[in-house]
C-alpha cells in the first residue's frame, strides 16, 4: 500500500501537498471548533496537545513516504543560523512593537502563570512545530523531488509550497474569521512562508522555521496573557470591522519585507539529498 502511495504522491506531488495541507489543517480546526467552549487556558492547552500528536503523524508520513531527514533537526549550527536569519529576528521584535503600541497603558492584569506559560510555549511547541513540520518538513520536500533538487527546482518547490501555505489559512474563516482579515493574512503567510522554505534551504535546519515562526506568532500571541479580557474583545471587534485602506497598508508592510528576504535567501540555496541513515556534510551560512 505504502509503494503505490509514494508512486502516487511523486507523480502528482502538487495535489498531493494540498491534499495533505488542507486534510491536517481542516483537521485541527475542526477540534479547535469542537473544544471552543473550554475555558481559554484548558482549550489552548488541549489544541497544542493536538498540534503535537499531528506532528507526530505527519513525521510518520515522512518517514513512510522517505522524504525524512533526521539531520533536519540537528541542534549543531543553530547559533550561526540564528545571526543567520538576522531579519527574522527584526520582523519579531517590530511585530512585538506594532502590536504593543495598540494596547492602552491601563489595560494591563496579573496574568496566571500557568496561562502565561501555555502562550508562550504554544507558538513554539504548537503552531510553530506543526505547521513546520507539515509545510518545510514534508510537503516542500515532496515539491522538490517532483521539481527537482536543481536551482530552479528549489525555487519553484518552495514558491508553491509557500503559496498552498498561504492558501490553508482560508480555513480560518470556517472557524468565524471575517474575510477581508483571513484574506491578509493568506497573503501575509505566503510570504512568510517563503521566508522560512529559504531560511530551512540555506541552513539545513528545521528548527530555524519552527524557532522564527513561534516568534512572530508569539509577537501577537503575549498580549492574550497579559491584556484585560474586555481589551481583547474591543480588539477583537475592530477586526471585524477593518478600515480597508489601513488592512491593505499593513499587509503590505507585513508582506514586501519577508517576501524580499526570502527571495534574497534562495538566490544561494545549494541542491542537496535528504541524508535518512547517514551523516551529512554541514552547510555553511554564507
Amino acid at each position: 500500500m505504502w509503494e503505490k502511495t509514494k508512486n502516487f504522491v511523486r507523480s502528482q506531488a502538487l495535489l498531493s501537498v494540498f491534499v495533505l495541507g488542507v486534510l491536517f489543517t481542516s483537521v485541527l480546526t475542526v477540534f479547535g471548533i469542537l473544544i471552543f467552549d473550554m475555558e481559554p487556558t484548558v482549550r489552548l492547552t488541549v489544541f497544542t496537545i493536538c498540534q503535537l500528536v499531528l506532528s507526530g503523524l505527519i513525521i510518520l508520513l515522512m518517514k513512510k513516504l522517505e522524504v525524512f531527514d533526521i539531520y533536519d533537526f540537528r541542534l549543531k549550527g543553530m547559533g550561526k543560523g540564528i545571526l543567520f536569519a538576522w531579519f527574522g529576528i527584526v520582523y519579531a521584535a517590530v511585530s512585538f512593537f506594532i502590536v504593543f503600541m495598540q494596547i492602552p497603558a491601563n489595560s494591563y492584569i496579573a496574568p496566571s502563570i500557568y496561562g502565561l506559560l501555555i502562550i508562550i510555549l504554544h507558538p513554539f511547541i504548537g503552531t510553530g512545530f506543526f505547521e513546520e513540520v507539515l509545510f518545510r518538513g514534508l510537503a516542500l520536500k515532496i515539491l522538490l523531488n517532483k521539481a527537482g533538487h536543481s536551482k530552479r527546482g528549489i525555487v519553484l518547490a518552495s514558491v508553491v509550497s509557500s503559496i498552498l501555505f498561504g492558501l490553508v489559512h482560508l480555513v480560518n474563516i470556517f472557524a468565524g474569521a471575517d474575510v477581508l482579515p483571513t484574506l491578509a493574512q493568506v497573503i501575509q503567510a505566503t510570504a512568510i512562508g517563503l521566508f522560512f522554505a529559504a531560511l530551512y534551504l540555506r541552513t539545513r535546519l528545521l528548527w530555524l522555521p519552527i524557532l522564527f515562526h513561534g516568534l512572530f506568532n508569539l509577537a501577537n500571541q503575549i498580549f492574550g496573557a497579559i491584556v484585560s479580557p474586555e481589551v481583547l474583545q474591543q480588539s477583537a471587534e475592530n477586526q471585524s470591522n477593518p478600515d480597508v485602506m489601513g488592512l491593505i497598508i499593513m499587509t503590505m508592510l507585513s508582506t514586501i519585507p519577508p517576501l524580499i528576504a526570502g527571495l534574497v535567501l534562495l538566490r544561494k540555496a545549494k541542491p542537496f539529498e535528504f541524508a535518512v541513515d547517514k551523516p551529512r556534510i554541514d552547510v555553511e551560512c554564507t
